[in-house]
């Protein structure tokens, strides 16, 4: 019985914005369309469109949604962001690329194309 709590407890964090209709990384102009815990990275070059996130903890990723890593310092100086974690860029959505290292993160994560 425990373990079936654990499970639906990572399965409800797992889903963080996803159990909201959105996604990390989805197109955003303002944070209610990124959920109730969700974030609108807009104002940066390399989240044209917009980016949806969360604030999370450097170097816990289970601070973030399933697929998701914590970048420091994405959002702002001093905001850590959840983006959305990929293998090559097209996985990415369109205008975006997979990026290694951007911020020091070892994760490769979805960025700007520019």
């Amino acid at each position: 019985m425990k373990m079936r709590w654990n499970v639906l407890g990572a399965m409800v964090l797992g889903f963080g914005l996803v159990g909201c209709g959105s996604t990390v990384g989805d197109a955003c102009t303002t944070d209610d369309e990124c959920g109730s815990q969700g974030i609108c990275i807009n104002e940066r070059e390399y989240t044209p469109g917009g980016y949806c996130s969360q604030s999370c903890v450097p170097g816990k990723d289970n601070t973030c949604p399933s697929g998701s890593t914590c970048v420091s310092e994405g959002a702002a100086k001093d905001v850590s962001a959840c983006f959305l974690k990929c293998t090559n860029s097209a996985e990415c959505r369109n205008g975006y690329r997979c990026v290694g290292g951007f911020k020091g993160n070892p994760a490769s994560i979805c960025v700007s194309g520019t």
